[in-house]
């Protein structure tokens, strides 16, 4: 491996992979190669053990980029869920070449899968059609680079009548993805970084918007999947489902328009409607014809028959109708759970 892929090789792993999952395909390896790969040490100990391991052969590099792919993939994101609307829209995007073809310029397919540490611009990085075999689905991902400035140091000058600020620029990788299920939804999904807003996540749609509109009319073929029947079901379902999830916050707005926002803090304080408040207070907003907008629930590791590695909190509703966050980074098995328990609800 040429010096300068595996430092930015390490760069991208210490910043997206978490150090369980570089440390289960170290430990795969592990049986026949005892002496070579050492599992022991810190997150930046196992990136160099495992970095090494593909030097010497032991692990195919094709390993590390699905270890990469995967953590970008899952978690830690925005997703804004959309719904076809009809039938003629729905076949025409089960055709992923056909998509990849007027979205993609010419000639860049033949360099995906591109591992960028942080691009100059945003750009396409990796198609696939299907993807991971469920059919007629296709995924589409870009990186993009997000900046700041960040203030370092302030000196004034009372008698020049001076201050001198010093700056600071940040920068964040960005990653978007567009994936069709083959069936029905599309999905835009924008990595979180420290310095999101609500300003910054327009520009990523808009942008998203831009790149794929030579062959997807969200416009005409999709509307906004509208989560509030879901908020409402899991709100109004949760006593009988205590053991599989905590509900921890609910924006409630009633006939009139008025809005509340209930919640709880901490890690080892019950869900919300433990106390009977809270609960009668919700009960009655639900009475007098009110509903749940948006809520935020941890879906517990005990109760997911050994698939959740640690509790995972998911946010509904938050900023959109169509919006869902899962703002930590979790395994492909882990994200697919917690999805298909909120499509039980949907």
């Amino acid at each position: 491996m040429h010096p300068d892929q595996k430092t930015n090789l390490s760069k991208i792993i210490e910043d997206q992979v978490l150090s369980d999952d570089i440390h289960s395909l170290l430990k795969s390896y592990k049986e026949d190669n005892k002496e070579d790969i050492k599992l022991s040490g810190n997150k930046s100990d196992i990136i160099e053990n495992l970095l090494n391991a593909v030097d010497k052969g032991i692990i195919p590099l094709i390993k590390v980029y699905e270890l990469i792919r995967d953590s970008e993939e899952y978690g830690d994101q925005y997703i804004y869920v959309f719904d076809s609307i009809n039938n003629t829209a729905k076949h025409s995007y089960s055709d992923g070449e056909s998509i990849s073809r007027k979205i993609i310029p010419r000639g860049e397919k033949s360099q995906f899968p591109k591992l960028l540490q942080i691009p100059s611009k945003l750009e396409w990085v990796d198609f696939r059609a299907p993807n991971r075999g469920v059919e007629n689905s296709w995924l589409a991902k870009m990186y993009g680079k997000k900046t700041r400035e960040v203030k370092i140091d302030e000196n004034k000058s009372y008698a020049q009548g001076l201050r001198t600020v010093t700056y600071r620029t940040e920068e964040s990788r960005l990653i978007y993805i567009v994936y069709w299920d083959g069936k029905r939804f599309l999905e835009f999904k924008i990595s979180r970084t420290s310095f999101d807003s609500n300003k910054s996540l327009e520009l990523s749609i808009k942008e998203i918007r831009q790149f794929i509109g030579k062959g997807v009319d969200l416009h005409n073929d999709f509307k906004y999947f509208d989560l509030t029947p879901t908020v409402n079901n899991i709100l109004n379902n949760s006593s009988d489902n205590k053991k599989i999830y905590n509900l921890r916050s609910t924006n409630l707005i009633d006939a009139q328009n008025g809005t509340a926002t209930l919640t709880t803090y901490g890690e080892d304080v019950p869900g919300l409607l433990a106390d009977l408040s809270r609960k009668e207070a919700i009960d009655a907003y639900i009475a007098k014809g009110g509903s749940a907008t948006g809520i935020v629930v941890t879906f517990l590791e005990e109760g997911s028959n050994g698939i959740l590695s640690k509790d995972v909190n998911v946010i509904l509703g938050r900023d959109s109708v169509n919006q869902i966050i899962i703002p930590a980074n979790i395994s492909p098995q882990e994200y697919n759970y917690v999805r298909r328990k909120i499509a039980d609800f949907s």
